[in-house]
């Protein structure tokens, strides 16, 4: 199986380094290009033993998989570019925030099947968990062989292409909101007067401790808690504090605001 990506920005790195260290392909496979930065590619050739080259004839040629990792406003520019190149066993992955399918496959000029993937960035530690969505057709074996590429890296979950925007506000955005709730419980705690490398650290070590539960346990999250809330203790005080807060409806309207952001955007790029 032949690989190619179209860009190699900090998310299709995650990818590619995830195919590799998960062996599924061999790294001579899999053949990068970018825009301008060859230095960069031969830092990835030297490094992982992987190919790079800018003609895209050659790229193309029996390639099996085309990942599109270029930003979404350069896309255009890419699609007049390569798609007098493109050949009947080329199928593409489209890692671009925002194009719909059938935008893609307008810009290409083809009917070369197209799955739109949204990533996110645990990508590079192998646990992200990606929302996929295939055209009609996409065959059942080429489904499975992208699905086991994105184990590679992570998990999957295959939804219609319409779901990718809650997909996007629940696990593509979702690392950066849970980053933003553990700044303010380490703002919180500096404030009990320990130091705040002190508090850093310790919290750091809790998340890990935590989801390494979650990981390895099959209780619910609901019930983790519960493990650990005595009646009329420390936790149970905590928990009542926060119960004054409408953490829910908070939860509600952050991820609604991002499902619309997202809607727009696409929204966006079908008006070109």
């Amino acid at each position: 199986m032949k690989i190619v990506f179209y860009g190699a920005g900090n998310m299709a790195h995650a990818i590619f380094t995830g195919i590799i260290n998960s062996k599924i392909l061999a790294p001579e496979d899999i053949y990068l290009t970018n825009r301008t930065n060859e230095e960069m590619l031969q830092s990835y050739k030297e490094d992982l033993g992987i190919q790079y080259s800018y003609d895209d004839e050659a790229l193309l040629k029996d390639a099996d998989y085309v990942f599109l990792g270029s930003k979404p406003h350069d896309f255009d520019q890419l699609a007049t570019r390569i798609k007098g190149n493109i050949h009947n066993q080329n199928k593409f992955i489209s890692i671009m925030a925002g194009l719909p399918i059938s935008y893609i496959k307008q810009k290409l000029d083809t009917h070369a099947p197209i799955a739109r993937i949204m990533p996110n960035t645990n990508a590079h530690v192998g646990h992200s968990v990606t929302g996929v969505s295939f055209s009609s057709n996409f065959g059942p074996t080429s489904k499975e062989e992208v699905l086991e590429v994105i184990n590679a890296f992570g998990s999957a979950i295959e939804v219609q292409e319409a779901h990718l925007h809650q997909v996007t506000a629940i696990t593509g955005s979702g690392p950066a909101f849970l980053y933003h709730v553990f700044e303010q419980y380490v703002m919180a705690g500096t404030k009990l007067g320990l130091e705040r490398a002190q508090v850093e650290e310790s919290i750091r070590e809790l998340i890990i401790g935590t989801s390494k539960m979650i990981e390895r346990s099959d209780l619910s999250m609901e019930q983790l808690r519960k493990n650990i809330t005595s009646k009329g203790g420390t936790t149970q005080a905590g928990l009542n504090a926060l119960s004054e807060y409408n953490l829910e409806g908070i939860f509600e309207d952050c991820l609604n605001a991002a499902v619309n952001r997202s809607i727009e955007l696409s929204a966006q790029e079908d008006e070109l």
